[in-house]
């Protein structure tokens, strides 16, 4: 009799398209799942090959779309779009990736896909191949017929039970109209050595500005921004992503440096405040550092963010209009020296640590599994 050769590992791919705010939140939850003992393959543009090798998965990379040069997904939506341009790139994405991936994919089914919720060939795949679905939400749940009203994109993937939702549930815009389906795990971070490193001068409070990936075409906003900090002792990093040539800033003190990119969970954790066009990632990446927050909203879901942001007391939002250096001065004055907002951040920390992060998402989509009939198998000492 031959012997049984070892159990085959459960495999889950996740996909996603290749933009920042879509991929990084979910890097978390694919390290967590390797660590459980699945074989975890992640579709993506190859851009993101680094960052995903290093939570243990497998790239499976296809041809975008979307911009490469620089960082991909910079620059590339006007900030008056309403989400219709960008459910027609989601939609172009669809047609390119679908015949990539049925192909990458055609001798290595996977036995349940995460997909995060704007990535449209996902749930044509998972229907094909017969396999079951978790979708990935890194920003807020718009409830059906909610799109018009609160300007969310146009929706692209169907909606699919469970969801798990990486925002902790009071950020949430009108949370008592998500449905238990969703399940509520917080920010998940993941420390990303492919970024790079970077430390700040000693002795000196750091403040970050930065308006994103995507819409982050306004030189004015990021000059405003860095000398609303000039003559305060701040040593200023910025941000400008690959849409803004660091010199459009002009000359600027000595004291704030500007970068294209900058590895930006380093830099937070080191940051006394950080200015932010309010992209879901971004501010969930601060609020998990406890630093306090100036919003400057630019486009689309970001002025529904900025707002909560202000509501719960987590830092201020101007709006685009309001945008000058003596008001984010002044906001800036607000966040970090109110006792209220401080509160407020460590109330955040509290619920986003007891949210459960990559655990509790993990426990989502290996329930899931276990619900289609596949197993789970865990690495020795692993709880989930």
């Amino acid at each position: 009799m031959t012997p049984a050769g070892p159990p085959k590992r459960t495999h889950v791919a996740f996909m996603s398209v290749p933009l920042h705010g879509h991929v990084n939140p979910m890097l978390g939850v694919a390290a967590e799942l390797v660590g459980r003992g699945h074989r975890v393959t992640f579709a993506t543009g190859a851009g993101f090959a680094p960052l995903i090798a290093e939570t243990g998965a497998t790239p499976v990379p296809y041809t975008s779309t979307f911009p490469s040069a620089g960082r991909p997904g910079s620059g590339w939506l006007p900030a008056d779009d309403d989400g219709r341009r960008a459910a027609l790139a989601f939609d172009r994405e669809r047609a390119a990736a679908l015949p990539q991936l049925a192909s990458a994919y055609a001798d290595d089914r996977p036995d349940l896909v995460v997909y995060d919720t704007v990535t449209a060939y996902a749930p044509v795949l998972a229907a094909r191949w017969g396999v079951p679905e978790v979708q990935f939400s890194p920003t807020h749940v718009f409830p059906r017929g909610s799109e018009e009203r609160i300007g969310s994109p146009v929706r692209l993937a169907p909606e699919t039970r469970p969801c798990v939702v990486a925002l902790p549930r009071s950020l949430q815009v009108a949370a008592d109209a998500v449905g238990g389906e969703h399940h509520f795990v917080g920010p998940i971070p993941w420390r990303r050595v492919a970024d790079g490193d970077w430390t700040g001068p000693a002795g000196r409070p750091v403040a970050l500005i930065s308006l994103g990936t995507t819409y982050n075409r306004a030189p004015g906003v990021f000059t405003a921004c860095a000398e609303a900090f000039v003559g305060g002792g701040w040593h200023v990093v910025v941000a400008t992503g690959a849409a803004v040539d660091p010199a459009a800033l002009g000359t600027l003190p000595s004291d704030v440096e500007v970068h294209r990119w900058v590895p930006q969970v380093r830099v937070l954790e080191q940051a006394a405040v950080f200015v932010t066009a309010g992209g879901t990632g971004s501010v969930l990446e601060g609020l998990t550092h406890g630093v306090p927050l100036v919003v400057v909203p630019q486009g689309v879901e970001q002025f529904v963010t900025a707002a909560r942001v202000d509501a719960l007391g987590l830092g201020r939002m101007i709006r685009p209009p309001d945008v000058t250096a003596q008001a984010v001065r002044a906001a800036v004055e607000d966040v970090t020296t109110s006792a209220r907002v401080s509160a407020a951040l460590a109330a955040m920390r509290d619920e986003i640590a007891a949210s459960g992060g990559a655990r509790a998402a993990g426990d989502v989509i290996e329930a899931h599994l276990r619900g289609a009939g596949t197993p789970p198998r865990r690495q020795e000492g692993v709880v989930a």
